[in-house]
């Protein structure tokens, strides 16, 4: 009788040590997991259960372990935001495996990614031809995010008899703050025109800068840390902010 109250016991603890480590480090839906991520929740669930389970050791050596893996954890995560390189060191990042058209093939086997499955993810996005693909790129999550072709488009301009140039894939220039080089050079801009660019915009310096890109037509996509959203709408389900019969109505 001893032994399953402690189990008992030892369960609570465990379920309520991990709903708070886990309502601290944060959530993420699971499709948008990385497999670094993914295999840290095992791990983490792991120790959660053995935590629970093992009656041979101490309950404060199992709680021990799970703290100290869910410091780590919470440290990697602040190390990957403010750290680029480290970013990519630890979750990887998108890999282009279709471009106008034409499967890379080299990527494909850098991704260890079969040419079935690649199309397999294309047919869950109603793309049934790679050939209708204007740039295809493997997430860091594993999920495929891709760009049609202008004429493959639903509702294309090219169906009303409009012509228009497609902008193309946007080129990222600025990420939580830190200005990316490489893409500038490869467009053949510099940071000192992107400077001048966000002093146009009122924008004071890159530091203040949360995600910048920009087109083939050199329009700027510029997110700031601070947005000044006057209205900032509460997802919670305490107070809403609106009720739906005053959606869509003038003020």
């Amino acid at each position: 009788m001893d032994l399953f109250l402690k189990i008992i016991i030892q369960t609570i603890i465990a379920f309520f040590a991990i709903l708070f480590l886990t309502r601290i480090l944060g959530k993420q839906q699971i499709a948008q997991l990385t497999f670094y991520e993914y295999i840290n929740g095992i791990t983490f669930g792991s120790i959660a259960a053995t935590m629970a389970t093992d009656t041979s050791q101490k309950i404060w050596e199992h709680l021990t372990g799970l703290v100290v893996f869910a410091i780590l954890t919470g440290l990697m995560s602040y190390i990957s935001m403010k750290n680029r390189i480290a970013k990519k060191i630890i979750n990887g990042e998108p890999v282009i495996v279709i471009q106008d058209g034409k499967i890379l093939e080299g990527n494909l086997r850098k991704m260890r990614l079969e040419l079935d499955e690649l199309m397999a993810e294309l047919r869950s996005k109603d793309i049934f031809s790679a050939g209708d693909v204007k740039i295809g790129i493997i997430e860091p999550s594993g999920e495929i995010s891709a760009l049609l072709k202008e004429e493959f488009m639903p509702l294309t301009k090219k169906d009303i008899g409009i012509k228009g140039d497609s902008k193309g894939i946007n080129i990222e220039l600025i990420i939580d703050g830190q200005l990316i080089y490489n893409n500038l050079q490869d467009i053949g801009l510099t940071a000192k025109w992107l400077i001048q660019e966000l002093k146009k915009q009122k924008v004071n310096g890159i530091k203040e800068v949360a995600y910048a890109s920009i087109n083939d037509k050199q329009e700027l996509y510029i997110d700031l840390y601070h947005d000044n959203i006057k209205d900032m709408i509460d997802a919670s389900d305490e107070e809403i902010p609106f009720s739906m019969n005053t959606i869509g109505k003038k003020k």
